[in-house]
């Protein structure tokens, strides 16, 4: 049985293809390390300096497994262009998601983004839960270095 037997197309796409890998010079940096299963992740956030600290541009670096690749490659993606209060409100959601909460506020629905569906197939697997949210909480650990004002939500 294949990866993409197991885990699906959407997912085996992003980590052999990841979107946002790289470096971004100048940028808000934080590193997130799962011990458990030797994930590392880098997240690099650029924000506006507009009053809501929309996100410019968002990229990472990383080794470890596929599912971890995978995920901080669709969030990457997911959060170009977005106000940092909303990023944090999506991350809060999606962590919620992925630890059984079903009726989650702030999360497409399950139809809506095909992308995030395929992350929270995931949650079948409970020890991997861990790697679909390491670059999750290292970027939330990264907004959460900006101004007071950029990661709170109303």
């Amino acid at each position: 049985m294949s990866y993409r037997d197991v885990f699906g197309e959407i997912l085996a796409d992003h980590h052999e293809s990841p979107r946002n890998y790289g470096e971004i010079q100048g940028a808000i940096t934080e590193e997130g390390y799962n011990p458990l299963c030797g994930d590392k992740v880098k997240m690099f956030l650029k924000l506006s300096e507009n009053a809501e600290h929309t996100v410019e541009a968002c990229k990472f670096e990383g080794e470890g497994c596929s599912i971890c690749m995978a995920s901080a490659s669709i969030l990457t993606e997911r959060i170009q262009g977005q106000p940092a209060a909303k990023v944090n409100e999506l991350i809060e959601a999606f962590r919620e998601k992925m630890q059984g909460k079903e009726d989650v506020a702030g999360l497409p629905a399950d139809d809506a983004d095909d992308d995030l569906v395929a992350l929270y197939g995931i949650k079948r697997f409970p020890v991997r839960i861990k790697c679909v949210l390491l670059a999750w909480t290292t970027l939330k650990k990264a907004i959460n270095k900006v101004p007071e004002s950029a990661g709170e939500t109303a």
